[in-house]
């Protein structure tokens, strides 16, 4: 029933062995550039030359749909950029608001001056001088 110690120690060994080549396997699997390779589906050097080559040829056999792309990417890039700038004009033009006070502490905000405003305003849409003829029937 019990093994003798050569034997234990003989079958450790082995187990020890098949671990560090399982190990070694691992580590080659995963090592930087066989990960990238892995990735882009290329496993020898040649291949990423021939995949070059056959990607400036489909380039020049489509200039036309190639640079629709480029111009498509570059409008995207452009968005990007000018929203961006939005954004950071349009969050200081908040923070400014709400610095400022909400009581209408504006010189143009009082009440007083909004008549005088209103005024101003139906003069200018309606000034005084022009002749208006109103009939009235009943």
């Amino acid at each position: 029933m019990s093994k003798s110690a050569d034997a234990l120690e003989y079958d450790v060994e082995a187990a020890r062995g098949r671990l560090e080549t399982t190990l070694a396997d691992l580590s080659a699997r995963f090592n930087r550039s066989s990960l990238a390779d892995d990735l882009i589906g290329i496993r020898n050097p040649d291949g990423i030359t021939a995949t070059t080559e056959h990607l400036a040829a489909t380039v020049r056999a489509n200039p036309l749909p190639v640079l629709l792309i480029g111009a498509g990417f570059a409008f995207l890039a452009y968005e990007v950029v000018r929203q961006g700038g939005e954004r950071r004009r349009l969050r200081i033009l908040s923070d400014e608001a709400m610095h400022m006070s909400v009581d209408g502490a504006s010189p143009g905000d009082h009440p007083d001056r909004l008549e005088e405003k209103l005024d101003e305003a139906l003069e200018e849409t309606f000034p005084g001088s022009d002749p208006v003829s109103v009939k009235i029937t009943k």
